[in-house]
């Protein structure tokens, strides 16, 4: 059963919206395997946001909050409480999102974004627990300026991401604190009206794991109305986590911290080709 509402209103300078909702769901076992193929679930979200528009000024401010209880396992279990395999999981996420706009002049303007997320999370299953909180951040201040032929975007960043596990287990416990810096220039440029170009530069400083350059080009023709040719590649990397497929499947059991001693970001070069 999904029950959801939403409301807006402008009250002259200043809007509003908020976002409701409640989600469940029953344990299902299409094929009587006593099994679930789909968990029993119950989820609450709440998401109230505030703009104020001015005449260079343009800001946006929300929060949201979502709780969600799901189990899953042997359909006795959950439904007789008859002892049996489950999969708990439980989590609380709680949220927030600023954006500023101030118009400088007709084609520049100045962007800043903000987020926050705290997320509590619980996986019990027999003989097992893990439990633990991430808390993470994304801050980006970009520059930007339109032409007739080119865009330019000039850019800092900085990204957090903390994780504080709750010993539950006499497992090491696999707590971490990333920080990113970055900074970027994007620039697309209108060569006439057939050819596009777009490039880009990002470099990465990433605490314990080094600096990442990562270059990255695309071209769009127009080799007619009807058919339009894109083409593309750059750099990109991933930070190591234990927090992948294969850990999930497992719910993190005998997953060791990382070594950072010895752990290097993963590097990828990707390109694509395409006909519209």
């Amino acid at each position: 059963m999904d029950l959801s509402g939403f409301y807006s209103e402008k009250y002259g300078k200043l809007g509003l919206t908020v976002f409701g909702s409640r989600n469940s769901g029953k344990a299902y076992d299409p094929a009587n395997t006593g099994l679930t193929a789909i968990p029993e679930f119950q989820r609450y979200t709440i998401n109230p946001r505030l703009f104020y528009y001015g005449k260079r000024t343009t800001i946006d401010v929300g929060v949201s909050y979502v709780t969600e209880d799901r189990v899953g396992g042997s359909i006795e279990y959950i439904k007789r409480d008859v002892p049996g395999y489950f999969e708990q999981n439980n989590t609380d996420r709680f949220s927030t999102q600023i954006g500023i706009i101030q118009k400088l002049t007709e084609r520049s303007q100045i962007n800043f974004k903000n987020s926050y997320s705290n997320f509590d999370r619980q996986i019990v299953i027999p003989d097992y627990r893990f439990s633990g909180l991430q808390q993470s951040s994304f801050s980006e201040l970009t520059y930007s300026k339109k032409s007739e032929a080119a865009d330019w975007v000039i850019g800092v960043n900085l990204l957090t991401d903390d994780l504080q596990e709750k010993p539950t287990s006499p497992d090491p416990l696999r707590d971490y604190h990333n920080k990113t810096y970055g900074i970027f220039a994007q620039h697309q440029w209108s060569v006439n009206s057939v050819f596009t170009l777009e490039t880009g530069l990002r470099g990465d400083y990433v605490k314990d794991y080094g600096f990442e350059l990562l270059p990255r080009v695309s071209a769009m023709i127009k080799f007619s109305p009807k058919v339009t040719a894109r083409i593309g590649g750059g750099f990109g990397y991933k930070t190591p986590s234990v927090f992948n497929e294969e850990a999930e499947r497992i719910q993190f059991q005998d997953i060791l911290p990382i070594n950072k001693q010895h752990a290097v970001n993963e590097r990828s070069v990707g390109a694509n080709v395409d006909v519209n």
